[in-house]
């Protein structure tokens, strides 16, 4: 079997070519927007083939392109391709070539590629996740705008409220505010508008995949986790049981914290941030909405919260809340809290613990 190591970029891809006892056959460089000589290319090298990319924000197309003409398509991990390269110098060429021996070797370091279904909701889920920040980035501005007037307006800026607010404020402010909160005013509306209709597509796309309503419903019965955030969890994670430990994936979502350790002494510092960003803002916002909601989780955030601070705390709250998550997908029942006073049903397998 023949083995091909890429290095992917927006302009151009590099690939090695190394045949059974690792000789390099061919190397080759292709434009990215030849579509048709890259299909053409992998599949003039026969339906024996491994192909290795290392995954990129823009991997999607090349994926589509190639896993039809080849045999099998790796996703390396990019954090960890690095550390096995040693002293190489970092080459287009040499890149290409160390994927290619990591997966002739079997040593490649897999990342994780989701459904074609799920691919599609994640972007979607994605795309409704940045709506949402730019509306509360545009309901900051406005309120700015009001507190350099003395003028706070309501609590929240939604689009029937700002634009009342304008209206009875207007003639107090300066012509370069007038301007701008008119704008922005604008936008929250145009905002709104598309948060909705994203809102409401991504509902029809969730009840399209009958099978994932399971999943869905398991995960809301955790305190602070709704629709959103639930959706959220399985476009970012997938098959959420295919972790085998919390620690795996609390990993896998960047909220465990780094550890620097030399000897017998150990620093453990700022949570890594590895992996989808969307993932940590939502159990973090989830979090916040459990302090608010649930008892239980507000006295796990004041314990906390005594010797970490307030912030910590809630980042170890939305690293719980993951982990009962995964609890209920692994035990297949929905959410209690430990000290609920359920005695748990008695199986011949193992018994998974919410107390994590």
């Amino acid at each position: 079997m023949k083995t091909i190591g890429v290095d992917l970029h927006k302009a151009s891809l590099t690939a090695t070519v190394l045949d059974a006892t690792g000789t390099i056959l061919e190397r080759k460089d292709i434009p990215t927007k030849c579509r048709k000589q890259i299909a053409t290319y992998f599949a003039s090298h026969g339906p024996d083939v491994q192909v290795a990319v290392e995954s990129v924000g823009f991997y999607h197309w090349f994926w589509d392109t190639v896993k039809p003409a080849v045999r099998k398509l790796h996703l390396a991990a990019p954090a960890a391709v690095p550390a096995c390269a040693g002293r190489r110098t970092k080459t287009a060429r040499n890149d290409s070539l160390l994927l290619a021996e990591l997966l002739r070797n079997d040593r490649l370091p897999m990342a994780y590629v989701p459904d074609d279904s799920i691919r599609a909701l994640r972007e979607l889920c994605r795309h409704r996740h940045r709506l949402a920040r730019q509306l509360a980035l545009a309901r900051r501005h406005l309120r700015w705008i009001g507190l350099k007037n003395n003028l706070p307006g309501p609590d929240t800026f939604t689009s029937d409220r700002a634009q009342k607010w304008l209206l009875s404020q207007d003639a107090k402010l300066n012509a370069a505010h007038r301007f701008a909160s008119r704008q922005f005013v604008d936008q929250i509306t145009s905002l709104e508008r598309q948060l909705a209709d994203t809102e409401s597509t991504l509902q029809e796309s969730v009840a399209a995949h009958a099978d994932l309503a399971p999943t869905l419903a398991l995960f809301q019965s955790v305190p602070g986790i709704g629709f959103i955030t639930a959706v959220t969890i399985l476009c970012e994670c997938g098959d959420i049981t295919r972790f085998d430990t919390i620690d795996q994936l609390s990993a896998y979502a960047g909220l465990c914290p780094r550890v620097t350790q030399s000897g017998e002494s150990a620093h453990h510092g700022h949570i890594s941030k590895q992996g989808p960003p969307q993932l940590r803002w939502v159990l973090q916002q989830a979090a916040w909405v459990a302090i608010r909601c649930d008892p239980n989780a507000r006295r796990i955030y004041a314990r906390i919260a005594k010797r970490a601070g307030s912030k910590k705390a809630a980042t170890a709250l939305a690293r719980k809340l993951l982990s009962y998550a995964w609890s209920v997908c692994r035990q297949g029942r929905p959410f209690v809290w430990p000290n609920a006073g359920i005695k748990p049903v008695t199986a011949t397998g193992p018994v998974w613990s919410y107390d994590i």
